[in-house]
């Protein structure tokens, strides 16, 4: 469990390796940052903008205490205590889903780039594309409707479980001492779900069978979940994160078996195809 959990973390840098390397992958890299540069800071204006609403909307389930006498504070003060802090975790991880949210319709916008920039992930990596789309002008043209189109499910999937947990947190009494981590654990696993995407959507696989796959795999997921979502709690490195991710995300979907029976590129032949091309691509 520990091993593939660290394995899966561990393709971050590889993917960020290969991109540091590949100077013609670099333009498809800069589009997305820059979206997510204007909707990140879109949305941390709006959360601090708001944090009263948001506070409120996080500690509104709080049970109001009375001390009638002075040794009722030896239970009200640490019940207060706890509550605080469980509000304030709660708040903390509506804010993050917020961020997060807005993180994701950068990701609508920038589908196609990102599109191509997987693409070339694989090509150079794999040697070859699998793509089980028609092949032509306006079959490409569908390709990036599809990408954009593909991009919004999983945001509607993935903002409505997150507002399922939050409602569950805040109207259920003690319910955020589920909802906050549930919501932390839910991302965790959707974020290989939403940057492994584009590699599957070019093998024509159902969100019921994505969902499957990353079940199937929870220790690597798990470890590449926690490592992505780690990159959306450090200042100005998740400006820069989403080419990363999507890079490393093509090569968790390449080594990876899918539930069709894709067969995964291994890692240690995977990588050295790789560097051979790169060589040859530098020369």
């Amino acid at each position: 469990m520990l091993k593939g959990a660290a394995g899966g973390a561990a393709i971050h840098l590889e993917g960020f390796r290969l991109l540091w390397r590949q100077r013609g992958l670099w333009p498809l890299a800069v589009v997305p940052v820059l979206f997510g540069v204007l909707a990140v800071a879109l949305a941390g204006v709006l959360v601090v903008g708001y944090w009263g609403e948001l506070w409120a909307l996080a500690s509104g389930w709080t049970p109001l205490w009375q001390a009638d006498a002075w040794y009722d504070w030896l239970w009200i003060g640490p019940a207060r205590a706890l509550f605080a802090l469980l509000d304030a975790a709660l708040f903390v991880a509506l804010a993050a889903a917020a961020i997060l949210a807005a993180w994701l319709v950068a990701n609508v916008l920038a589908a196609p780039f990102l599109d191509v920039l997987s693409r070339r992930v694989e090509a150079i990596v794999s040697g070859a594309v699998t793509d089980l789309a028609e092949e032509g002008l306006s079959a490409t043209l569908r390709d990036a409707g599809r990408s954009m189109l593909e991009e919004l499910r999983k945001l509607a999937f993935f903002v409505s479980v997150q507002a399922s947990i939050a409602a569950f947190g805040i109207l259920v009494p003690g319910g955020a001492l589920i909802a906050a981590p549930a919501m932390t654990v839910f991302t965790i696993l959707f974020l290989p779900l939403d940057y492994a995407g584009y590699t599957l959507d070019r093998r024509r696989l159902r969100f019921a069978e994505r969902r499957r796959w990353v079940l199937t795999h929870r220790a690597p997921m798990l470890g590449y979940g926690a490592a992505a979502f780690a990159t959306f709690v450090v200042p100005g490195l998740n400006f820069l994160a989403l080419p990363v991710l999507v890079v490393s995300g093509t090569l968790l979907a390449l080594r990876t078996p899918l539930p069709a029976g894709g067969e995964p590129v291994p890692g240690e032949a995977g990588a050295r195809g790789g560097r051979d091309r790169e060589a040859e691509s530098e020369r």
